[in-house]
């Protein structure tokens, strides 16, 4: 993308580690679980959402896991639209937040119509010409022919949305809803559990803050990977757990840890 846009500039690339195994889970027991059974199996693969950098964490790995888990989603993404706040909180490429950015500027489209009416979207891009046809227009142009967009809720009140989109017509069916049902259930666990004592206007707005602070944790991340010759998952428990210890923000021990790096110079990565 050559133009930035506060709406998606912050938006973080979803999380391949060890998203596959996961996959491979939805794929398999979509048929056979209930959605609280493998929201509850899921949120067990991942992580405890304790603040709103495990909240990100958690909603990058799982927009990776209905990236792989859908065969027909060729780009993927959360949008977050609450209290007069809409943005996207993360993608899997480039075209998800083309995308997103037309639809935010049409004000209408499958994200926004299922996350401020609480419905799963499945639709082909005839179907949305007649419902959204300025979005429709624009989304055909950028090569996205199929939309599947499912709710997210915290306290029962929705507050964004979970997006597929296809380069081909008809790239959804019913069994692709119902595995997107299934993962926006747990997804909506952990973020009514991040938000049992805020409001869902409060976790648009905290969500949207540790974007900004996003870049820190990667970095620090990065910083840890190369020292310790770690995975990303390690190196972000490495980074929880010392946030943990010291009860202080996980973006405030990352910030700290690049800035002590970056003094120490090359030696201290040797």
């Amino acid at each position: 993308m050559t133009d930035t846009d506060p709406r998606t500039e912050n938006s973080l690339l979803a999380d391949a580690d060890a998203a596959q195994a996961a996959a491979d889970l939805v794929a398999v027991a979509a048929t056979t679980l209930t959605a609280s059974e493998l929201g509850r199996m899921l949120l067990n693969v991942g992580r405890t959402v304790t603040d709103e950098d495990d909240l990100l964490q958690l909603l990058q790995q799982f927009v990776e896991i209905a990236h792989q888990a859908i065969e027909g989603a060729d780009s993927s993404g959360v949008t977050i639209d609450m209290g007069g706040r809409t943005y996207t909180a993360v993608h899997t490429d480039d075209r998800t937040l083309e995308v997103d950015l037309k639809q935010y500027n049409a004000g209408e489209g499958p994200c926004l119509h299922a996350a401020r009416t609480g419905t799963v979207v499945r639709t082909d891009a005839d179907s949305a010409q007649q419902a959204w046809p300025e979005f429709a227009a624009a989304a055909r142009a950028e090569g996205i022919r199929s939309f599947l967009a499912a709710p997210l809720f915290a306290n029962e009140q929705a507050i964004g949305s979970f997006n597929l989109y296809g380069r081909t017509s008809a790239a959804f069916d019913r069994i692709d809803a119902d595995v997107l049902d299934l993962l926006t259930t747990a997804v909506s666990r952990a973020i009514a559990d991040f938000a049992r004592f805020q409001s869902a206007n409060r976790v648009a707005e905290t969500i949207a803050h540790a974007l900004e602070s996003r870049p820190s944790i990667e970095q620090a991340k990065g910083m840890l990977m190369a020292l310790h010759q770690v995975d990303a998952d390690t190196a972000f428990d490495m980074l929880r757990r010392e946030s943990q210890a010291k009860n202080v923000k996980l973006h405030t021990v990352a910030a700290d840890l690049v800035q002590r790096l970056s003094a120490a110079g090359p030696a201290a990565m040797a």
